[in-house]
């Protein structure tokens, strides 16, 4: 059996360094272009409303619903006997959304890297691979042990945070936060691309979902849980609009919208190139301890549904000693180091696509049929100004997919199609055995 030993802050720790990565670090100069400047903030902003809106969501659901798997459990739940084929698609799409985003992390380490070591800019696919294979490897352990190991990380990620903000607080201008005055570079009207940015934004708040994940191995998860998502997004918000608004400050507009490193350019700038190479290392801790978060989380969700005979029965399989899920988390590792070949933008868009449908969207929906069909069920926490919350949430996914841009939304109808698929296959198959 699993073993609950995430309490509150190994619960916070793990989710913010999920939740910051490599994702502000690699995504700020794609922003910015997108938004010819200034009005970027804009993005940062919605992309923030967003994660509480849809984490007050999630929080009610996992409270009520407190289990491995997370969304894959809720989804399950909530439909109820159409939720057998709608966990399935969360699953589905959990084979590409997953290694993706682990992937993202890994290609992002490798682009810093090169600072560092500018001989590996030819050599980023091999650097970004590397990286994820250490990281599998550091996962075959025990939860306890990688609960310690999370608050460590956690620590070099604020300390990542504290310095790119406390150097450049002196420098905050406050017309940074006034984007609706700020000039567009480019010469577009006012908010032209901000379908396009919000795709960028809301990649680097996701994560404040991954302690439900993790449901079964969670102190008190009912109260636990709910606490980590709201506390987690608070924070990042806060810290995001602030970091942000600092480079903003500092950089020149044009180079910090064509920047390949624009954090180590702003602490350059602001101190001096040694403190910045210096600042690469912590941003590459940051981006690792993400990338460890991210597939900590995904291997549990493909473990509940194994367990839950949804699955194919190997990747229930738990280490005989240290009781961790062996097959999800060495598949995982695999499937990710094969798409640290692709390009990096692709990937971002890639992941926002296959996963605004299923989960999010559905699980919004799921939330509050399980509200109307389940009127007593006890629910520790409840999301608050319901259903406010789900409306702006579901209202900001719809706005990200439809981006015309980028035509976002295919991707993921793409996945779902094929999973329905795969689904009716097997459910045909299944039925043939019974009648054979």
């Amino acid at each position: 059996m699993l073993k609950r030993e995430i309490g509150l802050w190994r619960g916070v720790a793990l989710n913010m360094i999920d939740m910051v990565g490599i994702g502000p670090f690699i995504t700020i100069p794609y922003i910015l272009k997108e938004m010819g400047g200034g009005r970027a903030m804009l993005a940062w902003v919605l992309g923030g409303l967003l994660a509480i809106s849809d984490g007050l969501v999630t929080a009610e659901l996992a409270s009520e619903l407190p289990a491995s798997g997370g969304s894959y459990h809720f989804l399950r739940t909530a439909y109820g006997r159409a939720g057998r084929i709608i966990s399935f698609l969360f699953l589905f799409q959990i084979l590409f959304s997953a290694p993706l985003s682990m992937a993202s992390g890994c290609i992002g380490f490798a682009n810093y890297f090169a600072v560092l070591v500018p001989s590996t800019a030819h050599h980023v696919q091999w650097t970004a691979m590397a990286v994820c294979v250490i990281t599998t490897l550091l996962l075959l352990r025990r939860i306890g042990d990688i609960g310690k190991f999370s608050v460590l990380l956690w620590i070099g990620v604020m300390l990542t945070l504290a310095i790119v903000i406390l150097t450049g607080l002196p420098h905050l201008k406050l017309s940074a936060f006034t984007f609706w005055s700020a000039p567009r570079l480019d010469n577009k009207l006012a908010y032209t691309g901000l379908g396009a940015a919000l795709i960028y934004a809301v990649y680097d708040y996701l994560g404040y979902y991954n302690i439900c994940y993790l449901g079964d191995e969670v102190h008190e998860p009912e109260k636990t849980i709910p606490r980590v998502i709201v506390i987690s997004i608070l924070a990042i918000g806060a810290i995001y609009l602030v970091m942000n608004a600092c480079i903003i400050s500092v950089l020149p507009m044009q180079t910090a919208m064509t920047s390949q490193s624009v954090v180590s350019d702003y602490i350059a700038v602001l101190l001096n190139p040694r403190v910045a190479k210096f600042v690469s290392v912590l941003i590459l801790w940051t981006a690792f301890a993400s990338i460890f978060s991210l597939m900590l989380g995904y291997s549990r969700i493909l473990y509940a549904a194994a367990r839950d005979k949804n699955f194919f029965n190997v990747f229930s399989k738990l280490h005989s000693t240290k009781a961790y899920p062996v097959v999800s988390v060495l598949f995982l590792g695999g499937i990710a180091t094969i798409f640290c070949n692709f390009d990096l933008k692709s990937v971002l868009q890639a992941i926002l696509s296959i996963r605004a449908i299923i989960p999010f969207m559905a699980q919004i929906v799921g939330a509050v049929v399980l509200r109307i069909r389940e009127p007593l069920r006890p629910r520790p926490f409840r999301m608050w100004l319901y259903p406010l919350p789900a409306i702006v949430a579901l209202g900001l996914w719809m706005f990200v997919i439809t981006s015309p841009k980028k035509h976002i939304g295919v991707g993921g109808l793409y996945v779902i199609g094929a999973g329905l698929l795969f689904y009716a296959a097997r459910e045909a198959l299944y039925l043939r055995r019974i009648r054979s």
